[in-house]
Parts: structure tokens; C-alpha cells; sequence
């Protein structure tokens, strides 16, 4: 091989990566997919941020998995957007690190009728399987050139199906109203992001999946402060 030739693993990685996801047109010398990654993780980012007061108020397993979401997809789709713009994988692995730890904290909440030991055991179990996982995809360059793919699906099946799904029935079976509506319209937030963003990017519908993307922390934001309203009038009534 000369110098000059790049390593047959390095181009497959490299042309996975081209077909996993169209970077679109160019602006202002960045990415389009780029920008609506970057913008995206900001934006995610903030509403963390927000509902960070929600979480040290109320302190309980639906707002903790809702502040984890948030927070997990804030680091993902920020460093994705750094990754598809400069191409470098390094910054991949880090959103694909941030969404295996996102889901063992999010798995909390449907095991969060258990007792504290359980909970912590589910809570380490699922954070060593994330972690396995990604160590055994880095052992080769073909592994590696899956990974992305990969926890993808493991967001739509575990955060969005098990997780948001939860989230959703819990609060179709719940007697107060505010609380259906902080559950369901939560639940459908992260279904929003996790299932239908995810599935749309999958199939190269980069701007339908980046619309579900932003509505996402809308809904679930949105969701809160309607069932907050109605909590604190039904509690004054």
C-alpha cells in the first residue's frame, strides 16, 4: 500500500456513515443535517435546563426520566452535528455513549413502583449492558461502522417503545386529570423524538425527522405546565 492510500476499513467506516444519513445542501460552509443537529442539541439543552427547576421541585421518576431524555439527546445531537461536519467518528461515540447512559436512567421509571433496591439494580444492570454494547462494537473497524445504526434502534426500542410506551400507558391509567395529561403528553413527547424522529431519519426524511425532533421538548414542556395548572386548581378548589 502507498502512503498515499487510505486503509479499506476507513473508507468502508467512512461510506457507511455517507449512507447512513444525506448531509444535505451546504450553509455558509456548514451542513445543512449539521446545523439541524447542532441547533437541535442546543435546543434540547435549554429545556433541560428548564425543567432542571421542575425536577428539584417535584423529584420523581416521570420528571427525572423526562430531565434524563432531555439531557441525553442535548449531548447526542449535538455532538452528531459536530461529527457529520467534521467528519471525525470520535464525536459519534460520544452521542452513542450519552444514549446507552440516557436509557439506564430512563429505565428508572418503569420499575419505579419497586423498591429502591431494585431500582438500583435495574439501574446498574442496564447501564453495564449499554456500556458492553459499545465496548464490544469497538473491538473492530466493522463493528464500529455498525454502531451508529444500531443505537439508533436501541433509542426507538428501549427510550422510545419500552420507556415513552410507559410513560404513555401510565398515564392513560391514571385517575387525576392533570396527571394523565403530564404523562401522556410527556410520554407522546419522547415517542415523538425517540420512535418517529428516529424512523424518518432512518429513511432519509431528514426534515420530517428533524420537525419531531424540535416538537418533541415542546410537547413534553407544554404537557407539564398544563398539568401543573390544573393540579394546583384542582388542589384550591
Amino acid at each position: 500500500m502507498e502512503s498515499g492510500d487510505m486503509p479499506m476499513h476507513s473508507m468502508g467506516s467512512g461510506m457507511d456513515m455517507g449512507m447512513a444519513m444525506d448531509t444535505g445542501p451546504a450553509v455558509f460552509g456548514f451542513h445543512l443535517s449539521a446545523i439541524l443537529m447542532l441547533a437541535s442539541g442546543i435546543f434540547y439543552l435549554v429545556c433541560a435546563i428548564f425543567l432542571w427547576r421542575t425536577y428539584r421541585r417535584e423529584k420523581n421518576e416521570l420528571i427525572g426520566a423526562l430531565f434524563a431524555f432531555l439531557a441525553y439527546q442535548a449531548v447526542a445531537m449535538f455532538f452528531m452535528g459536530v461529527q457529520i461536519q467534521t467528519m471525525n467518528m470520535a464525536y459519534s461515540y460520544v452521542a452513542t455513549l450519552a444514549v446507552f447512559i440516557g436509557a439506564a436512567y430512563m429505565l428508572k421509571f418503569p420499575f419505579s413502583s419497586f423498591s429502591q433496591r431494585i431500582r438500583r439494580i435495574v439501574f446498574i444492570l442496564s447501564l453495564a449492558v449499554g456500556l458492553g454494547l459499545f465496548i464490544w462494537f469497538m473491538q473492530t473497524p466493522e463493528r464500529q461502522a455498525g454502531l451508529m445504526n444500531f443505537t439508533l434502534w436501541y433509542d426507538i426500542v428501549v427510550n422510545g417503545l419500552v420507556v415513552g410506551g410507559f410513560i404513555m400507558f401510565f398515564g392513560i391509567g391514571a385517575k387525576e386529570s392533570w396527571l394523565r395529561i403530564k404523562a401522556i403528553g410527556s410520554g407522546s413527547g419522547v415517542v415523538a423524538c425517540c420512535v418517529v424522529s428516529n424512523v424518518a431519519m432512518l429513511g432519509g426524511a431528514l426534515v420530517t425527522g428533524s420537525v419531531f425532533q424540535f416538537a418533541a421538548p415542546v410537547i413534553i414542556l407544554a404537557s407539564l405546565a398544563i398539568a401543573h395548572k390544573k393540579q394546583s386548581v384542582a388542589v384550591n378548589a
